[in-house]
């Protein structure tokens, strides 16, 4: 019976050694949220960063892009595009008889072999 005087200091002692771990793991538990959360907050500010820089390229693309589409528009005119055919191309409107008429339902001509 004496070598059983030890068992209340192990008792205790895994007592304290679970209540080590349990201490230990509730700290590694809130680190890891903290650097989550940290983590989370960078990503969010950089995001914000990214679309306020992507918001003023958009708005530097558009300023690019309005007198281009004005260019555009008045360089494809068809009285522009007509005048000049007929200027320096030396185009005219067809004759009446180079003009052919085709309808919409005709079937398609089948191929000569």
């Amino acid at each position: 019976m004496r070598d059983l005087h030890f068992i209340p200091r192990i008792s205790r002692a895994l007592r304290s050694a679970s209540y080590v771990g349990l201490v230990l793991l509730c700290a590694a538990v809130l680190t890891v949220g903290a650097v989550f959360y940290l983590w989370q907050r960078y990503q969010f500010v950089s995001l914000g960063y990214e679309v306020n820089r992507l918001r003023a390229a958009k708005t530097r693309l558009r300023e690019v892009i309005e007198p281009l589409e004005v260019e555009a528009a008045y360089l494809s005119r068809l009285e522009r595009i007509d005048a000049l055919a007929r200027k320096e191309q030396g185009m005219r409107p067809p004759r009446p008889a180079q003009v052919i008429l085709l309808e919409d339902n005709v079937p398609p001509v089948p191929e000569a072999r």
